[in-house]
């Protein structure tokens, strides 16, 4: 028996836990943060921000400025908006205020290993991948054609 709730539900409880302080694995959906989380196959360890979580590179829940929610990397802070893209987006962005970043993403749980974001792997694609459209556009094609 499959259960569906609506987004706006389905939140509220993990953003009740997450206010209290614990931390919430949630599996992944979508394709918008390829090749780093990989959807229905990796879960998503979502933790309580702190003073570091809203820097650039670092991955977030947020609810976006449409009311939409997404883990997507901050690309940008400006003032206090912030701006959104998963790693698998070629021009895609999503916009929100600071005080919508709802969690900081702090592991990924693949194939009973869990890529912490002190990872080396964690590491490399926060600083290469992100910043270089270039490589982005050629890995992605060949990643997507595979």
């Amino acid at each position: 028996m499959q259960l569906i709730l609506q987004n706006e539900t389905y939140f509220s409880h993990i953003l009740t836990e997450i206010d209290a302080g614990y931390h919430v694995v949630i599996p992944s959906k979508g394709n918008s943060m390829l090749p780093f989380i990989r959807p229905r196959t990796d879960e998503i360890k979502l933790s309580p921000i702190d003073n570091k979580s809203i820097q650039k590179g670092n991955i977030v829940l947020a609810k976006t400025d449409d009311g939409n929610y997404v883990i997507h990397r901050i690309e940008k802070i400006d003032g206090d908006t912030i701006t959104l893209r998963g790693d698998g987006n070629l021009t895609t962005r999503e916009y929100c205020k600071k005080n919508n970043i709802l969690a900081e993403v702090t592991a990924i749980l693949r194939n009973n290993r869990k890529i912490k974001k002190d990872n080396f792997r964690w590491m490399l694609n926060q600083k290469l991948w992100f910043s270089n459209p270039l490589l982005r556009r050629i890995y992605l094609g060949i990643y997507r054609r595979l």
